[in-house]
């Protein structure tokens, strides 16, 4: 006995030993994760192409433990210096990616810096809609958490997209904010840019000296801190505050220290920009020899900053190509080292174990042998009554799962009958009616109609035909499913036409809607599925969002491949789902069938008929929707099906 606790406390030491070293080996990882984090941050604008090296070290290193947090600080650098080198639709994807990590650690003061991230990508791509969306995002929660880092430069943003779209009072009104946070937080480059911004507006409203006024102002801190580049563009401001004003002789003046302040720090934009103004300032002082002079210099350096530009653009190109290869080339390395190191860590665990094991089964054994003798006939008994007891029990379960089973196979029977009789006796019965009644119609009276007319006839029967073939397709693949005698194919599928397919079964009813039918789906997206069972799924998904869209109304299906799946969704902006009926919606229970906004009929089938469909390829289904909102039906197909596992 003394033996077996001497091994049992080798045992425990050992044990204590390697999770104190795994646990001292992640917390330098960790720093170091933090530190490349850091830095990748620091160098987004300067270096991008080294922020981007730093960010998808700190990455492959967070993927190696667990390190959420850290994980998604590396692609959110990772995503700010692709947008940089100009790779926004990448880079966005990665910033995306960032927002759901940081939201679901609740880590909402990154969250925050990645909706402003994410904003700023929307708006270099001119898409302010979107960029203002996630401004107020980051806005709103660092309301809540009172963080206020980099809050000048997110109200400057927000202020830019209102400039833009020519809202100047909210405008000034986030220009002004942002000046006061950075006035509180000493940060003399964010006022000067709050400054400026301001007498940007003031100009543009129409008041052109206090327009002046804020440029001087911003002028006198650009100065104070040496901040070159912005003073150039102050300086190029105030010029244009003068011309306003009307004083042409001051206007040259200024725009003149803005050229010979670009000269002097190379910036060949600025550069440009200054001679174009100088060029302005001259015509309008009817001096067209200077004028002409500075226009010659300007496209001289136009076609210069286009050269430098291109080969920017190229090599920034590459820079994400050769980074991104690399990256790849590092996630199967730390695919093999992450599974060299577990295999080490299992064996040693598996060593201790084993130990522990044998320790436990030599104390086992010899309190088992001490009482074995008594024990021994009492066992024996107990077990062919535990024998008997099981058996009883398992005969009583088998005949109970046996008549459960009947009972089930019978009311799904009934329920099919029924639902059957139902749609054939009321839902088939109206589409019918109206093809033989306008093709009566047209086939008695053929010469009393105008062609229009008879083309509208027409159209009314072939919609109506196209409603019922569609409804019989349901009510045929529904049918086959719940007898079982459906066949599952998956083959590989080109996503986007497929769906452009499915589209043109709907495209007349959504032309009398006056109903836009958009797609975003990449043309190169494949997936593997059931070619019959995805059309029947997009076919009722697409005609659904047009039964239930208004007039003039806008229907977007878009799909994306991400985390081993491939997501489907059919957005609408029409009348939305009430709650009550989200809830049942897949169940095809009486009542939750509804009519569309043009007094569409429905049966409920095909929402049941899509659930079914997508748990056949182990997917799911779901529904995101508000009363007057609209809908977005989504789907998700795993891109490895059971029956390739």
């Amino acid at each position: 006995m003394k033996r077996v606790l001497q091994l049992i406390l080798i045992f425990l030491i050992a044990s204590s030993s390697i999770e104190a070293n795994s646990i001292l080996a992640d917390s330098l990882i960790i720093s170091r994760i933090d530190s490349l984090n850091n830095l990748s941050y620091t160098f987004r604008r300067t270096n991008p192409r080294l922020s981007l090296e730093y960010a998808v070290h700190a990455y492959n290193l967070s993927k190696s433990i667990d390190y959420p947090k850290g994980n998604a600080s590396a692609i959110h650098n990772r995503g700010i210096a692709k947008a940089v080198l100009g790779k926004f639709d990448t880079g966005l994807s990665d910033l995306m990616e960032a927002s759901v990590i940081r939201e679901s650690i609740k880590d909402l003061n990154g969250l925050s810096s990645t909706y402003n991230a994410i904003g700023f990508v929307f708006a270099e791509m001119g898409n302010d809609k979107k960029a203002l969306e996630f401004y107020e995002k980051a806005l709103e929660i660092r309301n809540e958490t009172g963080y206020k880092t980099n809050l000048g430069i997110l109200l400057n943003n927000i202020g830019w997209i209102y400039f833009r779209e020519g809202k100047l009072d909210k405008a000034l009104e986030n220009f002004y904010k942002a000046l006061a946070v950075n006035q509180e937080d000493n940060d003399d480059r964010g006022v000067g840019a709050s400054q400026s911004n301001i007498g940007n507006v003031y100009r543009r409203i129409g008041n052109f000296n206090k327009g002046l006024e804020y440029h001087f102002k911003a002028l006198e801190t650009g100065q104070k801190f040496d901040d070159k580049y912005g003073t150039v563009n102050t300086l190029r401001y105030i010029a244009e505050d003068y011309i306003d004003l009307g004083d042409v002789e001051k206007a040259t003046h200024y725009a003149l220290k803005s050229l010979i302040l670009a000269q002097e720090i190379e910036s060949v934009s600025e550069e440009k920009n200054s001679a174009v103004l100088l060029a302005k300032i001259y015509e309008i002082r009817n001096k067209f020899p200077e004028a002409t002079s500075y226009l010659k210099m300007a496209n001289r350096l136009k076609d210069s900053l286009f050269s430098i530009e291109k080969a920017e653009v190229l090599g920034h190109l590459q820079t994400v190509f050769e980074l991104e290869a690399k990256e790849k080339e590092n996630e199967m390395l730390r695919i093999e080292q992450s599974a060299s190191t577990q295999k080490i860590k299992m064996q040693s665990y598996f060593l201790l174990l084993s130990i522990g094991f044998i320790v436990l089964i030599l104390g086992l054994a010899t309190i088992i042998f001490l009482f074995n003798r008594k024990l021994k006939d009492a066992n024996l008994k107990l077990s062919q009554l535990n024998n008997e007891i099981t058996s009883q029990k398992e005969d009583i379960e088998q005949k109970a799962n046996s008549i459960n089973e009947k009972k089930t196979e019978l009311e799904a029977t009934n329920q099919i009958k029924d639902k059957l009789i139902s749609v054939i006796a009321h839902d088939l019965k109206n589409p019918l009616n109206s093809v033989s009644g306008y093709s009566e119609i047209i086939i008695s009276r053929f010469d009393s109609y105008t062609k229009d007319e008879i083309i509208s006839f027409l159209r009314i029967i072939h919609d109506n035909a196209m409603r019922s073939n569609m409804l019989l397709d349901n009510l045929l693949q529904w049918s086959r499913l719940q007898t079982r005698t459906i066949t599952f194919i998956p083959t590989e599928q080109k996503l986007y036409k497929l769906v452009t397919d499915e589209i043109y079964f709907v495209v007349n009813t959504a032309a009398e809607k006056k109903v836009t039918i958009k797609t975003k789906i990449h043309e190169d997206l494949y997936l593997t599925a059931d070619s019959n069972m995805i059309k029947t799924i997009v076919r009722n998904l697409i005609s659904n969002a047009v039964k239930f869209s208004r007039k003039g109304g806008e229907v977007i299906v878009s799909a994306e491949a991400s985390n081993g799946e491939t997501i489907i969704s059919v957005e609408d902006n029409g009348v939305g789902i009430p709650h009550h009926v989200k809830e049942k919606l897949f169940t095809g229970e009486a009542g939750v069938t509804t009519s569309g906004t043009a007094g569409e009929k429905g049966t409920g089938l095909g929402l049941m008929l899509c659930k079914d469909f997508v748990e056949a390829h182990g997917g799911k289904i779901w529904v995101e929707s508000e009363p007057d909102k609209g809908s977005r039906f989504s789907i998700s197909i795993p891109h490895k099906l059971n029956d390739e596992e």
